[in-house]
């Protein structure tokens, strides 16, 4: 069964380059420029894992993480979260494990660590 992976990024080319380093892996992908929109997805279509940047216009990333925890379906409340950032403050990958992230990645992205990850977080069915 193929894995369906939701990519939320407000830049399209981070969305882009997420794709790049993950295809040929057999996943579909669902791209999303923000995170208000990803929780209306998320209640009609099922995923796999979802990579969401943390710096995001309206509604950022932690607070992404906080609401997809709490999601009225349990389905949605267990998706795996990775959070991707550029910003460099020391404390922003505990506040994002705190907020119910699973994985956190610091831009710029080694595919090496994001295949790790996703490895880690979509076991092989």
């Amino acid at each position: 069964m193929v894995k369906q992976i939701l990519l939320i990024d407000d830049s399209a080319t981070m969305r882009e380059i997420l794709k790049v380093y993950l295809m040929g892996r057999g996943f579909s992908f669902i791209d999303c420029p923000g995170a208000a929109r990803a929780l209306e997805i998320l209640s009609s279509q099922p995923v796999d894992l979802i990579i969401a940047d943390i710096n995001m216009p309206k509604m950022d990333g932690l607070t992404f993480v906080r609401a997809v925890r709490v999601h009225e379906l349990e389905a949605v409340r267990t998706v795996p979260v990775i959070l991707v950032t550029g910003d460099r403050a020391d404390d922003l990958k505990t506040r994002g494990r705190d907020a119910g992230a699973n994985g956190f990645l610091q831009k710029p992205l080694s595919s090496d660590q994001l295949m790790m990850l996703v490895d880690q977080l979509l076991p092989k069915t």
